[in-house]
């Protein structure tokens, strides 16, 4: 029996996506039909002749709520991914860039609470590798979430370079940082804080 070429984590059913999604259709109604409420009957003109600007409310609220809709549904179409092989770690955080690390730039992956939820952080060396990629500020979303949801240790957390939350895959958090840590080479420092 060949051994797998690759680990990849399974992801687990978009709960938060989902939530937000829903919270945010519920708030984005009551916003549009308020708007609708108040000033859908309002004239298109002014007794004067002048467009009147109350009546362009409705449906330009109503195109703000579609247009931010999109922010809502993107993550449940680019949804995380972590994949490990032998020469590198691939994961995107988020619905931006997949980024692929090489082995050679990670110095430390660690799993680490915060707030109740397990997160997997990354820490590059230095060193620019030529072939990968390397985290910038769009994809470090979660990771600044981390910093902010970790109080004392704010400063233990800001060290690293990228975060994925844990929990939207499937398997606890040691067990996917096990997995990960039998890809990772020597070099690169495992850490399980949770």
């Amino acid at each position: 029996m060949a051994a797998a070429e690759q680990l990849e984590w399974r992801r687990a059913f978009p709960t938060r996506a989902l939530r937000r999604l829903g919270w945010f259709c519920m708030l984005s109604v009551i916003i549009v039909v308020t708007f609708w409420v108040l000033f859908g009957t309002e004239p298109d003109l002014l007794p004067s002749g002048e467009r009147n600007p109350l009546a362009l409310l409705p449906p330009l609220t109503s195109a703000g709520a579609g247009i931010a809709s999109v922010y809502f549904l993107l993550p449940l179409v680019r949804r995380p991914v972590v994949v490990a092989d032998h020469y590198a770690l691939v994961a995107r955080p988020g619905v931006l860039r997949t980024l692929v690390l090489p082995w050679s730039g990670v110095a430390e992956i660690a799993a680490v609470g915060v707030r109740g939820d397990p997160v997997l952080l990354v820490r590059c060396t230095g060193r620019r590798e030529p072939l990968g990629d390397r985290p910038r500020w769009p994809d470090q979303g979660v990771l600044r979430h981390a910093i902010r949801g970790t109080g004392s240790r704010r400063g233990a957390v800001a060290a690293y370079d990228l975060a994925v939350r844990m929990d939207e895959f499937h398997g606890g958090g040691p067990a996917l940082l096990a997995g990960l840590a039998a890809w990772a080479p020597p070099h690169v420092l495992v850490t399980d804080a949770l």
